[in-house]
């Protein structure tokens, strides 16, 4: 019988992240599985860590998930996501058209390009 009670499928990997504490530090981890709706994450010490962060998922902060601390152990820590993943808050929207922008020409209206022939050689 499967005692695994996640609500999620995790999917293994192995992907350097960052926690961000107060003052811009950043606590270095690695993902060790990914869901829907958590991670685990690979820690120097579990304790250290507060109950609620930002985890950087890339060097720039780009890719970024508001996490709550679901359990620890010795060098590990489990995290739900403050929102899921497939959670429509979290796609980011389509851009905006920009007002008065001049839309690019129809394929019909460009200008045809001359036809070059080689030169005669004598």
């Amino acid at each position: 019988m499967n005692s695994d009670k996640r609500k999620a499928r995790r999917r293994p990997l192995r992907y350097s992240a960052w926690v961000a504490l107060e003052n811009d530090k950043l606590h270095g981890c690695v993902l060790s599985d990914i869901s829907d709706r958590g991670a685990r994450l690979d820690v120097d010490d579990a304790n250290a860590l507060p109950d609620e962060f930002m985890l950087l998922l890339s060097g720039t902060g780009s890719a970024r998930r508001r996490c709550r601390v679901v359990w620890r152990a010795p060098g590990q820590i489990g995290v739900a996501f403050e929102r899921r993943l497939s959670d429509p808050a979290v796609v980011a929207p389509p851009p905006k058209p920009v007002a008065n922008a001049v839309a690019p020409a129809a394929p019909e209206a460009q200008v045809p390009v001359a036809k070059v022939e080689p030169a005669e050689t004598v």
